[in-house]
This record gives structure tokens, sequence and C-alpha cells, in this order.
């Protein structure tokens, strides 16, 4: 296991899981602005809901910083018992034109806390999509209506993003 640090401003820290990557680790994260209001819409239809919903994320990874440039909403029809579909952000969500995927979870823990966490399935997913397209994905987590974590993951290892706001 490896730390990087980087400074923007203040101190940002990056996890490195796995082997070393021959590219720059990123160390930054943005959503470009045509992202932002599409992902307010999916937490919004999402808490609706009462269920998970799930989008296709564009984007690159430029250097030292991650771009979600596009939001993609998948439609909701069969799916798992949270209202997801695995296959079809796997089928739907793969490159060129996409780089991974965004899901919601609006489940309160102990009633009060969100589950900010990729939890074990979302993981397995994740898994199943870098495997899939061999390729480095992009996911990431709204917990609430402004909070998100996002990581990359894929063949060299994982890099995981300090939570923030989109």
């Amino acid at each position: 296991m490896k730390l990087l640090a980087c400074s923007v401003g203040t101190a940002v820290l990056v996890l490195l899981l796995g082997a070393t990557r021959p590219n720059a680790v990123p160390s930054a994260f943005r959503f470009e602005p045509s992202a932002r209001p599409e992902l307010h819409r999916l937490w919004e239809a999402s808490i609706s809901a009462k269920a998970e919903r799930v989008a296709c994320l564009a984007g690159s990874i430029d250097g030292d910083t991650v771009r979600i440039s596009e939001v993609l909403p998948l439609e909701v029809n069969a799916s798992d018992s949270l209202g997801v579909s695995a296959g079809a952000s796997l089928d739907t969500c793969g490159p060129p034109n996409w780089r991974g995927t965004v899901h919601t979870h609006v489940a309160l823990r102990d009633g009060v806390r969100p589950y900010s966490l990729f939890s074990g399935a979302d993981r397995g997913i994740m898994m199943l999509w870098w495997r899939r397209w061999r390729e480095d994905g992009i996911f990431c987590l709204l917990y609430s209506a402004e909070d998100v974590i996002c990581e990359i993951e894929g063949p060299e290892g994982a890099v995981l993003f300090p939570r923030s706001r989109y």
C-alpha cells in the first residue's frame, strides 16, 4: 500500500492500492459545470423514488486530474432489490463513450447517517466493469444532496479520492 499526498490550497490525500501505476496518479477530481445539474437530478430522482439510481459517467483522466464531463441516467426497469440494474450499467456505461458509473445511496444507517461508502456489492460491480472493459473505470457515489465520494478502479489497483461536493 502506498500513500501519496499532494496540496492544492489544502492537503489532499489520495490512496493508491495495488500495483504501481505506469502513469501519474491523479490527485484531483473535478465535475465539469455541464455534469453537475444532472448529478443533482439523479439525486432528486433517487430521493423521490426512495431507491437507488444509477447513471453512466463520461470523463477523462488528464495527468493529475479526473474530469467528469457528462452524466447519462439509466432507465429504471429490470433491476435488483435496490432498483439498480448491474447488467444495464455494465452493458451501457462502457468505453469509448463512458468511463464508469455513479449511483446513489439514499438509505440511512440508523435512520440518521447516510451510507457514505461503496458497499461490497458496489465493489463487485466495479470489478466486473474493469475486468470487462480492461481499463480503469471512474466510479462515484452520491450519498447526500451535495456530497460524493469517487474512485478509479482498474487492473493496476484503486485510487481513492477524498469526499467532496458536486
